[in-house]
């Protein structure tokens, strides 16, 4: 079904700054064809600029890349598309309100409707009988998981001809099947001559799947390995030698405590559902509540379901949080957590200044000080959009001021790597100290039963279970949110 491709890349001294920070200085190394070859690093390491410089959604400052031998014009996707590199991301791009065969034609060069969705029908099908993956034509992308959406997004990636993959955090949204089957169709791929490039910070799935590594730390590049080898020397590369683990579980909670909340969820429905969910559940005011889910799973809509509904939640006395007190850090940090255009200094000033103008100098001031207090890589001018993703993390959690009451985070650490998301907690384990009930979900179950003081378990857009750590097992969570 596939051509034989020779692509091998070449990157020769790439560079790129974004004001005064150097996102990459003079990076050189070699990709060979046919390779599933891992970009890593820490966050703010580089790796999205050097991909976007890749993909010609941006330009560097100097350097080249060869692609088969040959220069690539830089700074036009229009040519790295014609080239044949494609991206998948996080955020499959697709019509929701369509058909899986409707999705596909929308947007084909084809001229002739009948003739096109014949064709593109039986292109889909030969993709999905090789891969075997279960997908109908006719089924709603909305009633799609986000797993089978992205398996949809890499067979138009194939269909519009590309050869070199870049997979961008790709398995966050994957069941473990999913996984296993979209890791043996990148083998297939790799076995043809594609060349796959993994971004991620998952290390098993790097292990599990690559021939090389790239790290990169702070712009520069590190090294670039063979695998497979230790997991702790990739933890090293990534972030210079340093005892960097897990945190610990939430300490074991003093249920008599006086002060409790009632949270009550009623009349809770997700995609028009028939049947609403209602439960009532008592826990200490001061606690940490997990929200575990799939992508897809409802997880999400049950944090943002709270910010519109503050009123279902009330403390022992009967009183309500005021909408004014709560802060909600979304998961799509750029779309709805932050304003991409604007700095971080506006930023600080929208969050902190209640006054009727702005002193600059006090903002600025209070800037720099939250800056390096929460350790973000910039500057108060520095753009919103420009940042990272760990570091525009960083600056969400910055604007939660201390009048919060109710903080409610959707997948508060998703594609950050391990030093960035322990980071995140304990700046979440010291706000929990005061007065703050926080909710959070996360797909993560590691990350649900390290932090989590109570869990609620989703499946299928409904709560199918919900307890303390101490009644409710990592295993019985894993079996409730996939459904058995």
């Amino acid at each position: 079904m596939f051509d034989q491709n020779n692509m091998k890349i070449e990157f020769k001294n790439i560079s790129k700054t974004f004001g005064h920070v150097k996102a990459n200085e003079n990076i050189s190394f070699t990709i060979d064809s046919g390779a599933i070859h891992a970009l890593i690093g820490e966050n703010g390491a580089g790796k999205s600029t050097l991909i976007k410089i890749l993909s010609g959604q941006i330009f560097p400052d100097h350097g080249s890349i060869m692609l088969d031998d040959s220069n690539i014009e830089l700074g036009s996707t229009n040519e790295a598309n014609e080239k044949g590199i494609g991206i998948l991301g996080q955020d499959p791009l697709d019509f929701s309100n369509f058909t899986v065969l409707e999705s596909f034609i929308a947007g084909h060069p084809s001229s002739s409707f009948v003739f096109s969705k014949k064709n593109i029908a039986e292109k889909i099908n030969a993709y999905l009988t090789q891969f075997n993956w279960s997908i109908q034509l006719n089924s709603l992308v909305k009633d799609l998981s986000v797993g089978e959406r992205q398996q949809l997004e890499l067979i138009r990636l194939l269909d519009k001809g590309a050869k070199v993959i870049i997979l961008d955090e790709p398995t966050s949204g994957f069941s473990l099947e999913q996984k296993k089957k979209v890791f043996e169709t990148l083998k297939i791929l790799s076995e043809n001559g594609f060349t796959i490039i993994l971004v991620s910070h998952k290390i098993e799935e790097i292990l599990e799947i690559c021939s090389h590594a790239t790290i990169m730390q702070k712009g520069r590049l590190v090294n670039t390995i063979d695998l497979p080898t230790d997991p702790q020397i990739l933890i090293n590369l990534m972030f210079g030698p340093q005892n960097i683990s897990n945190k610990k579980p939430a300490p074991e909670l003093n249920l008599d405590s006086i002060s409790k909340i009632n949270l009550t969820v009623s009349d809770f429905s997700i995609n028009n559902n028939s049947e609403n969910d209602t439960h009532t559940i008592d826990v200490p005011q001061k606690i940490i509540i997990g929200i575990a889910g799939l992508q897809g799973s409802g997880a999400d809509k049950f944090i943002q379901h709270f910010q519109s509904n503050p009123n279902q939640i009330s403390t022992s006395n009967k009183s309500y949080i005021d909408k004014s007190n709560i802060t909600y850090v979304p998961a799509d940090r750029l779309e709805k957590g932050l304003f991409p255009d604007m700095t971080i200094c506006e930023h600080i000033a929208l969050a902190y200044n209640h006054k009727n103008t702005v002193d600059w100098n006090e903002m600025e001031n209070l800037s720099q000080s939250l800056i390096n207090k929460y350790g973000i890589v910039g500057t108060p001018n520095s753009v919103a959009k420009t940042l990272s993703g760990g570091n525009q993390q960083r600056l969400m959690l910055s604007l939660i001021t201390e009048s919060t009451e109710l903080l409610l985070l959707e997948q508060p650490t998703r594609g950050l790597d391990i030093q960035s998301a322990n980071y995140v907690w304990e700046n979440l384990l010291t706000t929990k100290k005061s007065k703050t009930l926080t909710l959070f979900s996360s797909t993560d179950i590691d990350e649900i039963y390290n932090y989590s003081e109570y869990i609620i378990c989703f499946f299928n857009d409904h709560i199918v279970a919900h307890g303390y750590p101490k009644d409710i097992t990592k295993d019985i969570t894993m079996q409730k949110i996939s459904g058995n």
